[in-house]
């Protein structure tokens, strides 16, 4: 008679683990995919940054360094219109000339990246995505 009463007891205590425990579980899981996700985003833009300041290091105009960190970026949108500038300055069209080679050529831009994990609050963090180089 003990023997079926602690069966008794027993009933349904492997449902309400599985339910406690595949909360976390599924959090997890959906927090390394997310993560996953923005990082290869994180990962293009850097490139596209690159990218942008390479183009304008060799004395490409405005336009042209546009239409390669779009190019680079492919699949993915930019937040905002990327700022292009020479030591710290205003940039002209194009940035780098025959009367500034040496001076530092920057590609920069804040990205927004959308973040949503079930069971947690929509989160968007602003990244600043940055590219340098040296007009030649």
């Amino acid at each position: 008679m003990t023997r079926l009463w602690r069966l008794r007891e027993e009933r349904g205590t492997a449902a309400v683990e599985f339910a406690l425990i595949s909360t976390v579980l599924f959090l997890i899981v959906f927090g390394i995919i997310e993560f996953g996700s923005t990082y290869t985003k994180y990962e293009v833009f850097v490139n596209a940054a690159r990218e942008g300041g390479r183009r304008a290091a060799v004395r490409a105009t405005k336009a042209e360094i546009q239409a390669a960190i779009t190019d680079s970026a492919q699949g993915y949108t930019l937040s905002q219109t990327p700022n292009i500038s020479v030591n710290g300055g205003v940039a002209a069209d194009p940035p780098c000339n025959s009367t500034n080679t040496g001076a530092t050529v920057t590609v920069s831009w804040n990205q927004t990246f959308p973040i949503s994990i079930p069971f947690l609050p929509a989160w968007s963090p602003s990244v600043l995505i940055k590219g340098a180089f040296r007009c030649e």
